[in-house]
């Protein structure tokens, strides 16, 4: 089979993924995890059939998720509410895992694209009134956005 006809085909598998958990996560406020297990055997197929790297995936699996990780364990106890859930930590996780480490550069665009997507699905919602401060607001639509974002246009690079 042709190497970009499998990419393909992971991606779009990928991009499906990333669809159903930001329809659960709007829908429920909850991120299945195996939703995010699919991300990462979708991870191990690019390691197969595409003779991706498994140390850059593994690294990725382990450093995507770590500034999140901060906000879920620092900044949450600091303002005394959870600031992000641990579903969506996993999910960061997987997509690190699918997409590989390759630099801090790239972590930084990857984070800063999440977070700006993040502030400008939040700022309209707070002006409508549709959310309290205290309600609870998903957040993996902008996590998986960001991803698909990331993918077309920075992973390229």
């Amino acid at each position: 089979m042709d190497r970009n006809l499998i990419e393909i085909i992971l991606d779009f598998s990928f991009f499906i993924i990333l669809f159903f958990i930001s329809l659960k996560d709007l829908k429920e406020k909850e991120i299945p995890n195996f939703l995010t297990l699919g991300i990462i055997f979708l991870g191990i197929l690019k390691i197969i059939f595409l003779r991706e790297d498994f140390e850059k995936k593994f690294l990725g699996l382990g450093v995507f998720p770590v500034f999140f990780l901060f906000l879920y364990g620092y900044a949450g106890d600091f303002l005394k509410k959870e600031i992000i859930g641990f579903g969506d930590i996993k999910l960061v996780s997987g997509i690190g895992f699918y997409f590989g480490y390759s630099g801090i550069y790239n972590l930084i665009i990857f984070h800063n694209i999440i977070f700006i997507l993040g502030f400008l699905f939040l700022i309209p919602i707070f002006f409508l009134k549709k959310i309290k401060k205290e309600e609870e607001v998903p957040f993996a639509p902008c996590i998986c956005l960001g991803a698909v974002i990331y993918k077309f246009f920075v992973e390229r690079i």
